[in-house]
């Protein structure tokens, strides 16, 4: 088997150039000589190379991060449940209710029972189904309702 020139030239200098690659990287750089050729003595000094940075690391952001906040909230909060203060109670079947953000409704349930005024209430609502007037506010049909203590 015959090996080309060229091939016989690469192999031939492949472990020299390894090896004085390696030797390089390892190589410290020497002060150079001063005029009378004599090598400079060593001093005890510190040079910035050796001494550690103070200078903190930036932080990478992480890449999950969205780039726009969503168009909707994220905590979808339920829209047949209200708490408030009863307005107009008694016995039934219509009664008034202010939330805490001052919104009113006016509910309507038949087998609720007695509500005192300034009872704060806890009310899961459905769209009324009847054509009744319980009073001001956003008409509404009582599912389920619990009193506050």
């Amino acid at each position: 088997m015959t090996r080309s020139p060229l091939r016989a030239a690469s192999e031939w200098l492949l472990a020299p150039m390894t090896l004085a690659l390696l030797m390089s990287g390892c190589a410290t750089t020497e002060p150079a000589d001063d005029a009378a050729g004599q090598p400079s003595s060593p001093t005890a000094t510190t040079s910035a190379a050796t001494t550690p940075t103070s200078t903190p690391t930036p932080t990478v952001r992480p890449s999950s991060a969205p780039a726009i906040p969503p168009k909707k909230p994220t905590d979808e909060q339920a829209t047949d449940r209200i708490a408030g203060r009863v307005t107009r109670g008694g016995s039934g079947p219509c009664y008034g209710v202010v939330t805490d953000d001052g919104k009113e409704y006016a509910l309507y349930g038949s087998d609720t029972g007695t509500l005192q005024v300034d009872t704060f209430v806890r009310v899961t609502i459905a769209p009324l189904l009847l054509r009744i007037n319980c009073g001001p506010g956003t008409h509404a049909s009582i599912v389920e309702l619990s009193v506050v203590r």
